[in-house]
């Protein structure tokens, strides 16, 4: 016997998984939230780094009606600094070059993700499951609805006419459906850390060397997040196997552009393998967020990627019927395009190939002296390209 009919079931209350429920409940739809974990609150996040939202990002919270409520929590990027090798080969973008106040903001993630669990619990149209897991599917037929078992007893059943994913990268949901993806090892470890320093105000840097990715992102006065993405033969030369960072080998790395840092944190690490679902949709089920895609921190276009896609299937979903097979040829359209720049940036601007460096020196000064080019660049990375966004609201 069914516990409950929904419009939709989205398994997985992470911040991707919030953030799409509390969009369709606000359009009417009744929605049910299913999360394994015990309870929803900032206690649950384990990773405690920063989170980066570009500006499109920006304008899709305020559209959603989030804004106002992270407003007091952000903390404002103006500025960005490239370089790669050579002291010649840097680039720097401005907000005020594309009429902007700001290019993005950096905000807690367990603050991002209180806002969101507090406005789930509010909602009408949500329901929530905490401690359960999807173990079961019943007969999916598209526009119709089928049955969604609930925990190892199959004890709950519900009903629904469309499934989401946002379960994470080790989706279970999305092994059982036995959707491949496929995979690229970098052969990298990416750490973070969190420090104490002195720095430009508003400004984040991203440095590319034989040695891998280096970025610092600042998210309060005098406090940076470091994320550095480093060649695993490298590894050893810069974090000890207690996790200690080696002070004097960042500082080098970063010379002219933070001093006094302090008191550096380690925060998480991973293998950097990217990986991207053959599938996106089948019948009525939508994958989104890392369950679908995970991709490489350079640019932090993780989280606005799955922000977009969101927005994507709010557009979708205004015609009567929802096509999540429609949906999704958009949604992989715009991952490859992420995909594709950041693997073409990785491998040109963190190459000590010679031809990778020569290429490099060209492009950017290429760039430097053409200021269209600039905001160009500078629109892509802000997923702005084609997009009015100057007729949506450029002040925070």
């Amino acid at each position: 016997m069914s516990e409950g009919k929904f419009d939709f079931i989205i398994s997985g209350a992470g911040l991707v998984g919030c953030l799409v429920t509390l969009q369709l409940a606000k359009s009417g739809y009744k929605c049910c939230l299913i999360e394994k974990n015990k309870a929803l609150n900032k206690t649950s996040f384990k990773d405690y780094s920063p989170l980066s939202l570009n500006y499109r990002s920006y304008l899709l919270l305020k559209k959603f009606g989030l804004w106002d409520k992270l407003i007091q929590h952000i903390y404002p990027i103006k500025n960005l600094f490239l370089k790669s090798y050579h002291s010649l080969n840097r680039l720097r973008f401005e907000a005020k070059d594309i009429e902007l106040d700001e290019l993005g903001f950096v905000i807690d993630r367990r603050v991002f993700a209180q806002v969101l669990f507090d406005e789930v619990k509010q909602s009408k149209n949500i329901s929530l499951h905490n401690e359960s897991i999807i173990n079961k599917l019943g007969n999916n037929k598209k526009n119709e609805f089928f049955g969604v078992y609930l925990d190892s007893t199959l004890s709950k059943k519900l009903l629904t006419k469309y499934l989401i994913i946002s379960d994470g990268t080790e989706s279970s949901l999305k092994n059982f459906l036995d959707i491949k993806s496929k995979e690229i090892d970098y052969s990298q470890t990416s750490f973070v850390f969190n420090a104490n320093a002195s720095f430009e105000s508003s400004t984040a840097i991203q440095i590319f060397n034989k040695f891998g990715i280096f970025a610092m992102i600042p998210y309060a006065e005098n406090k940076i997040n470091l994320i550095l993405t480093i060649n695993n033969k490298y590894t050893s030369s810069f974090v000890g196997r207690n996790k200690q960072i080696d002070d004097m080998r960042i500082k080098e790395i970063f010379k002219n552009y933070i001093n006094n840092l302090d008191s550096c944190n380690y925060v998480s690490e991973y293998n950097l393998i990217t990986s991207r679902t053959h599938e996106i949709a089948r019948k009525n089920i939508l994958l989104l967020g890392n369950s679908s895609q995970l991709l490489h921190p350079v640019g932090a276009q993780g989280f606005n990627l799955a922000i977009r896609h969101i927005e994507m299937l709010m557009d979708h979903i205004k015609s009567e019927n929802l096509d999540m097979l429609s949906l999704s040829k958009d949604i992989d359209k715009s991952r490859l395009d992420t995909f594709d720049h950041i693997d073409l940036a990785t491998k040109i601007l963190a190459n000590d190939k010679i031809p990778s460096m020569l290429m490099t020196f060209g492009i950017i000064n290429t760039v430097k002296s053409s200021r269209l080019l600039r905001n160009i660049f500078l629109k892509k990375i802000l997923g702005l390209e084609g997009y009015a966004y100057l007729t949506v609201g450029s002040k925070a």
